[in-house]
């Protein structure tokens, strides 16, 4: 005889039923909610996580330990890269709670990169490039770790960017086109004032030059560079006093 539940026991097993917590993984629709459900107000910048906030979570979303969370700089700021900066960040991190019988398979790793310059960064930390790419590369690696999708880190975004770093119409040759131009002048011992002659642009007037211009005299110099032996003797001599005209 099979005994009949009571009314009591069908409401606690109502309630444990009820209560009882569904586990949302990186693979369900809900993920992306969820993790960004963990985040506190001040830690969105219009909707989207700062980097500050996704490095406090993550180790909560992911029920995981950081082993090691390293930024490398790979390139520096200088004339000739437009003042870029480009930083990859890694991480390592072991998962806590795995199926997985082997330590090794419970460690993963992440990395991601960012480059940044003058034209796609906000113009108040454009001179901090370094900084600003360290924050974009972290923010993209914990983002690819937390498996986010369609998700950018506020850090990311730029809203204000300042086309000519110079305050100059942006039409205009900027300093960091006559910079470049100079050091692969110097580079290749050309006259720069020469140079731009042999193009048919004014020579007297560098400041005028256009944007374009300048993109054709760095495409000039590109070319001797790529065969110096062959240089018009015409146009040799470098003059360091040329940006001054």
């Amino acid at each position: 005889m099979v005994k009949s539940k009571s009314k009591a026991d069908n409401e606690i097993s109502s309630t444990n039923t009820s209560n009882e917590q569904v586990k949302i993984g990186p693979n369900d629709i809900a993920w992306n909610d969820h993790v960004l459900g963990l985040l506190n107000d001040d830690e969105k910048i219009a909707g989207n996580p700062t980097t500050d906030g996704l490095r406090r979570i993550f180790e909560l979303a992911l029920n995981c330990t950081i082993i090691d969370s390293i930024t490398t700089i790979v390139q520096s700021p200088s004339p000739e890269n437009e003042k870029r900066a480009t930083a990859v960040h890694f991480i390592s991190y072991r998962l806590n709670d795995t199926d997985e019988s082997s330590p090794d398979l419970k460690t993963r790793s992440v990395t991601g990169a960012a480059d940044v310059y003058w034209g796609n960064c906000d113009k108040i930390y454009r001179n901090h490039p370094v900084a600003v790419a360290e924050t974009r590369a972290e923010g993209r690696a914990l983002r690819r770790g937390l498996k986010l999708r369609k998700v950018v880190a506020a850090e990311e975004i730029a809203s204000n960017i300042e086309d000519d770093p110079d305050g100059t119409n942006v039409s205009k040759i900027s300093n960091n086109q006559i910079n470049f131009i100079d050091v692969m002048s110097k580079r290749l011992n050309i006259n720069t004032l020469k140079l731009i002659d042999s193009l048919g642009f004014d020579s007297k007037q560098i400041k005028s030059l256009m944007h374009d211009d300048a993109v054709s005299i760095i495409r000039e110099l590109s070319k001797h560079q790529q065969n110096i032996e062959n240089i018009n003797e015409a146009i040799k001599g470098y003059t360091e006093t040329w940006k001054g005209i």
